[in-house]
């Protein structure tokens, strides 16, 4: 290495310069993309990319809105639930919004654990709590009572990514947006919308 700095470097002092002012161009492009005021779109909601993996795992995948204010972007019902929570609106760096829906076709059998002891003769009284279960879902129905409990799990990652316009080699620089990916662990269920705003 020190053979090929001694060798090479009336070449690396010519080459230095326009490195450091290629860099100093970035970095004042930077500069100026963070003091470019950013034009709220508070009435549209940026579209879903739906994606697969692990062959049942849902993800989505959206652009985030970038404010300056989160409460000029956000709706009346959000405002009075941070008013709600003691959080005041400045303080707000980002909000999410993630609604979600369950629907899965089961079929439900007698369920002989939930007897006393007492009644597990009664076949009549055996066949009258039907159940199902899963690593995200129980339902038990009780055909006597007409009572159905439903007890249903979810889990969510959510990341946030930034996104460049420009990449050289592994330099990236100037930021285009950001996205929101949404992971959803439960196969019954299915992210309806997703909105995910971000303080400027």
């Amino acid at each position: 290495m020190i053979q090929f700095i001694k060798k090479f470097w009336p070449q690396l002092l010519t080459l230095l310069p326009w490195v450091l002012l290629f860099f100093s161009i970035i970095d004042g492009r930077c500069v100026r993309e963070k003091k470019a005021p950013v034009t709220p779109t508070p009435t549209v909601t940026p579209p879903m990319v739906r994606d697969t993996i692990r062959d049942t795992v849902e993800v989505v995948t959206q652009q985030v809105i970038v404010t300056e204010k989160v409460k000029e972007v956000i709706s009346s019902e959000d405002k009075q639930l941070l008013k709600d929570l003691g959080t005041r609106l400045s303080a707000v760096e980002s909000y999410q919004n993630i609604g979600m829906t369950t629907e899965a076709a089961v079929e439900l059998k007698p369920d002989t654990s939930s007897l006393d002891a007492e009644d597990k003769g009664s076949s009549q009284h055996q066949d009258s709590i039907l159940a199902y279960h899963d690593a995200w879902m129980d339902l038990k129905y009780n055909t006597l009572e007409q009572r159905l409990l439903i007890q249903l799990r979810d889990s969510l990652a959510i990341a946030v990514e930034k996104e460049y316009k420009h990449r050289f080699l592994w330099w990236r620089w100037r930021t285009k947006g950001y996205a929101v990916k949404v992971v959803n662990f439960n196969p019954h269920s299915k992210v309806t919308y997703n909105r995910y705003i971000r303080k400027q």
